[in-house]
This record gives structure tokens, C-alpha cells and sequence, in this order.
């Protein structure tokens, strides 16, 4: 399992100086974060510097306005006709996507998809839809390998587990290489709290990952780590939280309003304000969340650690944040996935029972983590996994080395 960069806003830089660092670097390109003119310049900065590229088209709601998006060429409202008879329009988007690849010189192509609403008539129509796309893009993208966004709404994904299952069966034998993976967040939450959602997530990845399908999962976190269960290939995760976690439909103007840094303490799990970390300064506990594994000892968390005064006294700022807590990621992604099925099981256990235990500690010295802490969430992987163990396990231990 690799560590995407979800590409947002400001981060063309940021993505430049982690391939430079990590000698490489795949990045899923947003639309909604560049105007085509960058998209072209930037590609070949990009390629220049190591970093390989997909292209997300980012049709999830089409009757979005958002500026950027509405600049690419094969951005209209008519891209929801593909959800009726009439799908005059949609070979000339795909077509135009298909150019965008190109000049963005992708591995792959990701199919473009919309995110609708659940209700009970949803996956007929959902999957009626996809189908559609699928079908054009084996006519029109036949030159790479495709990946075909599958938009999975909050509702569908706390649903039961034989609901679940008949659509997948049907996305089963869709004529693709793998699934770009699209799951939206109840509640707009970063780290979700809902088992149900969590469980089905990791379901529907296991199951197409039997089947011989390549996953990618977008718009990821530290939350999706157990992922590398199923040896899925990717989680796709970048600086803020619009492209850790998938809450926003392109609707609104996506503005950032909060400005707190935060840092990523990765034995909890957990992120911090600055303020907190100054706590933990002048509390003596600063120098017990030191990093200890060279893999999360980075340029960026040197700055606090290595400086004898509070942490927002030193140079650490936002973009140090975001890179540590990338880096941290890309090492957590390292550091889980084992030699087999049964290992990578344990390692994902001892990861949740070490930031328990790191939590509780912190949080008895006063030093907590507010809304970013993994408190809450470490039962809800707990669930999950064993959910995933019990149903799929042997299957993904007997098949661990051909995943």
C-alpha cells in the first residue's frame, strides 16, 4: 500500500518538495484547485521533479459552480444526461477528460462519476449510470489502465450488510482495473465515529480487492490505515481536511476558515494545537512525544523538538504541519503493512493499543486533543477490523501475496 498526495489548494510546492525528499511521489490532481492553464505548467514542473499523476475530473455534482472547475472544458451541466437515455453529451466530456490526461501525462485514467443522494431508488440509478460510463470509457480510454470512480453516499454506506451487497455484486463485473474510491463522511465528520459506515468501507474494498480489482481510496487519513488489510494500493490524503476526508460535494466555495496549526502525533493518532503543544512544554511532556523511529523524525517536527522553547515560539508553522503529518502517514503506511495477512493484523491492533494507552497518558498530564483526538475513534476501528477479520479474513490470508 502507497501513500497518494489528494492534491488541494496550495499545494503544487509542497508536492514538489516530498517527491524531492521521498524520490518520488503519485499525486491525484484537482481541477477544483488549479485553472487548466496551471494544470498544464504545473504537469511539467511535476515531471520534472518525479511526481507521476492521475486526474480526478471532479464530477461528483455537476451543477456545481465553483470557479476553477467551471473553467475545464468538459464542465457542464449536461454531464448528468448520462443518467438518462440521452448520452449524446457524455462521450464529448469524456473525450475532453481524456485530453486533460494527456496533458497532464496521467498513468491511468480515473472515469468520472456523480455523487447522488441515497434513498431506495439509488442503486438502480446509481447503477444504471455507472454502467454507462464504463461502457463509453472501454470505447474512448482503451490506451491506460482505467480506474472508475465509485461515489458512494453516507447513506449507503450505513446500510445493511445485504443491501451493501447487491450493489457490489453488480460493480463485480464492471470491465475495469481497479476502483477509485469515493466515500462520503456522515456528518461532515474527519474522523468518523459511525462503525456501520467504517465496516462497509472496508467491506466493499475487500471485496473488490478478491476479486482481483486495484483500489485506490480518495480523500483518506490516518483513520484508513487498516486498509492495508486487504493490501489495498493506495490511500490518497493531502494537507487540509477537504482532502483528508470527502464531506464537501463541490457545491460550496470550499473557503478555508480555520487557521489553527495543528501536529500530528502519530503513537496517539492524534493531532494537537500548537497551543496544547506549549502546554505539554511547560508541563514536561513535550519530550515524551519526541519521535523515536527515524521514519517520523522529520525536517519539519525538528523545529519543535530541537529548540529549547514553546513550540509556537519556534519557526513551525502550517506548511511544516501538513508536511509532518504527510511523513508521518507515508511511515505509518510503511510500518503496517507486514509479510502476511496475520502480521499486518497484529500490527494494526498494536497500533490502536499504543495510541489508547499514549491518549489516556497525555490526557492525565492535561494535555489534550480536542476535536483531532482518536479517543472515540479507536473502538470504531476496533469494530471494523474484527468485522473484516471474521468475514473476510481467511480469504484475504489464503490470497495475501497475489493481492
Amino acid at each position: 500500500m502507497q501513500l497518494y498526495l489528494q492534491f488541494g489548494y496550495g499545494m503544487k510546492a509542497l508536492t514538489i518538495d516530498l517527491a524531492k525528499k521521498w524520490g518520488g511521489v503519485s499525486v491525484i490532481l484537482s481541477p477544483r484547485d488549479m485553472s487548466p492553464k496551471q494544470l498544464e505548467v504545473w504537469s511539467k514542473d511535476f515531471a520534472k521533479n518525479g511526481v507521476s499523476c492521475l486526474f480526478d475530473p471532479q464530477c461528483y455534482c455537476p451543477k456545481s459552480e465553483l470557479k476553477r472547475l467551471s473553467q475545464y472544458s468538459y464542465w457542464n451541466s449536461s454531464f448528468k444526461t448520462y443518467t438518462q437515455t440521452d448520452l449524446s453529451h457524455t462521450d464529448d466530456v469524456l473525450l475532453k477528460i481524456k485530453e486533460y490526461n494527456r496533458i497532464s501525462n496521467t498513468f491511468a485514467y480515473i472515469i468520472p462519476n456523480e455523487l447522488f443522494d441515497y434513498d431506495d431508488k439509488w442503486g438502480d440509478k446509481w447503477l444504471k449510470a455507472s454502467k454507462c460510463l464504463v461502457d463509453l470509457a472501454n470505447e474512448i480510454m482503451s490506451d491506460k489502465p482505467k480506474y472508475m470512480t465509485l461515489t458512494f453516499p453516507k447513506g449507503f454506506l450505513i446500510q445493511s450488510e445485504d443491501i451493501v451487497e447487491l450493489v457490489l455484486q453488480e460493480v463485480l463485473e464492471w470491465d475495469v482495473d481497479g476502483f477509485y474510491i469515493i466515500a462520503e463522511a456522515p456528518e461532515k465528520k474527519y474522523l468518523v465515529d459511525n462503525p456501520m459506515w467504517l465496516s462497509n468501507v472496508f467491506q466493499i474494498c475487500a471485496s473488490l480487492k478478491l476479486a482481483g480489482k486495484k483500489i485506490i481510496y480518495g480523500y483518506g487519513n490516518h483513520q484508513m490505515l487498516p486498509l492495508s488489510l486487504l493490501n489495498a494500493d493506495a490511500i490518497a490524503s493531502g494537507t487540509w481536511l477537504n482532502v483528508r476526508s470527502f464531506t464537501n460535494r463541490f457545491i460550496d466555495t470550499d473557503e478555508i476558515s480555520q487557521r489553527s496549526t495543528w501536529v500530528y502525533y502519530p503513537a496517539a493518532l492524534s493531532e494537537y494545537k500548537l497551543s496544547f503543544m506549549d502546554f505539554a512544554f511547560s508541563n514536561g511532556y513535550l519530550k515524551t512525544m519526541e519521535p523515536k523511529e527515524e521514519g517520523f523524525y522529520n525536517d519539519s517536527i525538528m523545529k519543535i523538538f530541537q529548540s529549547n522553547v514553546q513550540p509556537s515560539s519556534t519557526s513551525f508553522n502550517e506548511t511544516d504541519a501538513f508536511k509532518h503529518y504527510l511523513t508521518c502517514l507515508k511511515h505509518q503506511i510503511e510500518v503496517v503493512c507486514q509479510d502476511s495477512y496475520k502480521e499486518t493484523l497484529a500490527m494494526n491492533e498494536m497500533i490502536l493499543n499504543t495510541a489508547e494507552r499514549e491518549i489516556d497518558r497525555l490526557e492525565k498530564g492535561g494535555v489534550f486533543a480536542q476535536r483531532r483526538s482518536f479517543r472515540d475513534i479507536i473502538d470504531v476501528n476496533r469494530a471494523a477490523i474484527s468485522k473484516l477479520d471474521r468475514s473476510q479474513g481467511f480469504g484475504l490470508a489464503m490470497s495475501w501475496r497475489s493481492l
